[in-house]
């Protein structure tokens, strides 16, 4: 089963915006309580901007009644006081009243005398400041009157046009398409609020006798989602960017390079071992280490397809060391079934290249010698290298041959190398490939005069030579006639586990073998030698 691609199809494409639309539509509704919070607060705003407005209006108008202006008559005042009413916005008349309450001058009229209402009164009692809701006594139309004293020298009365008011109310709350209701002493001074709304408040000013309720309907809401919009497309985003990571983490943690990656910790790689046998006395001379990969959530993984990808992400030399460690406890843990039985073990031309590989191989078999000794390295004659690297192999390879490591050139013909690559390295077996066995026939196929070349070829070279992929007696017989001895494939084992390798083995115990004829045995299959089955 392949591993899934790091990419999103079209149903990707289609949940990740089913996702995005609903994100932005839960974090917008998510709106819905702070939009009730804010038309409350604007509400509070506007009371307070109209305590504000009143009190800055009557700190222009307290110089009139700093001291008792009575005695002087409204000759002497009516000109200032109009000054300070053409001077103020919002007032457009002002009127003079003495400490009983009579009042004695008006911008309008000049000299006056007229009695302030008892009502009035009994409020300026209590707070010496209060609002009043009635008709002009010029104009005839109904006005707020901003009446204050200060109790022994009299005091100011004000009018002011309900339209300023209101107007300071809807500078808070008309933007947000907020309908109000402005009460002074509990008369609406603007009555035009309809009766569809979804929600109301009232809020009463605690120096004033006023109040102002402000009505939601659906369109406040709309308003306030949009002028918020940004955040919805904010939230949804986020929200989107994280489960799309989220999904790309989970992918990614599902992919081969990834799994690859944690499967020595986890116990995911395991070695089977496929029998090297000698064709004539069908003993096992030894085997070929097959690395195996069985990811809990893909199954088999081939190893044409991990090998690559192992080389690719630097863990090629993990692999190595496992598999060598993997041997050393086979051959360990079963000294008599390998005192003339040995384990091959494919080595990259990356890994071998590296300075501290000796290092690292001897210390992985920590002084033993003897163990060490029944180790077959088989490097792989393809592959591009360089004269630097290729001067570190021969190197490396040099000091395991002094140790008595035999050197296999594996898969040997299908590289571009040839005879010169086997001339520079001190190897003493040769293995052929399956692909020169797979199609033979018959004792006339076109494929033989070129094993027949190799054959000679190994020896000539005194190499001891393997014939890998054989899979019908067909092929073992045609291969018999040539000469050859040792044969890995199909028509003998197949790849095993190590428990039915060993009691493979230990049937063959007390049998027969010449092990002089043969060095080579197992090898643990990876590092550019794969075998698919």
């Amino acid at each position: 089963m392949p591993f899934p691609q790091i990419s999103f199809k079209y149903n990707d494409g289609v949940k990740t915006v089913l996702f995005f639309l609903f994100s932005f539509f839960m974090s917008m509704f998510l709106l819905v309580p702070f939009a009730s919070v804010h038309y409350e607060n604007v509400t509070l705003n506007a009371v307070h901007s109209v305590e504000v407005k009143l009190d800055a209006i009557k700190s222009d108008f307290q110089k009139f009644i700093a001291q008792d202006n009575s005695e002087k008559g409204c000759p002497l005042m009516v000109q200032e006081l109009r000054q300070s009413v053409f001077g103020t916005h919002m007032v457009k008349e002002a009127a003079l009243f003495d400490s009983s309450g009579l009042f004695y001058c008006s911008t309008t009229d000049g000299s006056v005398s007229f009695q302030l209402f008892e009502s009035i009164e009994r409020r300026l009692e209590a707070t010496n400041t209060t609002l009043s809701y009635s008709r002009a006594a010029v104009t005839g139309l109904k006005s707020i009157m901003l009446i204050f004293t200060n109790g022994k020298n009299g005091g100011v009365s004000l009018l002011i046009p309900p339209k300023y008011i209101y107007d300071v109310v809807q500078l808070e709350l008309g933007k947000d398409d907020i309908h109000t209701k402005v009460e002074v002493i509990g008369r609406d001074i603007n009555p035009s609020v309809s009766s569809r709304y979804l929600s109301h408040k009232r809020f009463k000013s605690k120096k004033y006798p006023l109040s102002v309720t402000s009505y939601i309907d659906g369109l406040y809401y709309f308003q306030y989602m949009l002028n918020y919009i940004w955040f919805g497309f904010l939230i949804a985003g986020v929200s989107t960017v994280t489960i799309v990571f989220q999904q790309h983490k989970r992918l990614v943690q599902r992919s081969l390079g990834f799994s690859l990656n944690n499967a020595l910790d986890q116990g995911h790689l395991h070695v089977h071992y496929q029998p090297i046998v000698d064709q004539r006395s069908k003993e096992v001379v030894g085997c070929e280490s097959l690395l195996r990969w069985n990811d809990p959530i893909e199954g088999a993984v081939s190893p044409a397809i991990f090998i690559p990808l192992a080389e690719n992400l630097g863990l090629i030399e993990d692999l190595t060391y496992f598999v060598l460690s993997e041997a050393l406890t086979l051959i360990d843990k079963n000294p008599e079934l390998f005192e003339t039985r040995y384990v091959s073990v494919n080595i990259s031309r990356k890994v071998a290249s590296n300075a501290q590989f000796f290092d690292k191989v001897t210390s992985i078999f920590e002084g033993k010698t003897e163990e060490l000794q029944k180790i077959v390295f088989e490097i792989t004659e393809n592959g591009e290298c360089s004269g630097e690297n290729m001067k570190q192999i021969l190197l490396n390879l040099q000091k395991f041959s002094a140790l008595g490591v035999k050197i296999a050139v594996d898969d040997f013909g299908t590289g571009y190398a040839g005879l010169d690559f086997v001339r520079q390295f001190p190897f003493s077996v040769l293995k052929i490939d399956r692909v020169f066995v797979k199609n033979i026939t018959d004792e006339s196929s076109i494929g033989l005069p070129l094993l027949e070349s190799m054959i000679q070829l190994s020896k000539s070279l005194d190499m001891k030579l393997i014939v890998e992929g054989v899979e019908n007696e067909l092929q073992l017989s045609v291969l018999s006639k040539m000469g050859v001895k040792y044969i890995q494939g199909f028509y003998f084992h197949k790849p095993m586990p190590r428990s039915e390798f060993i009691h493979l083995l230990k049937k063959n115990v007390g049998q027969p073998q010449t092990a002089s004829e043969h060095q080579p045995a197992c090898e643990p299959e990876y590092l550019g030698n794969i075998q698919s089955l």
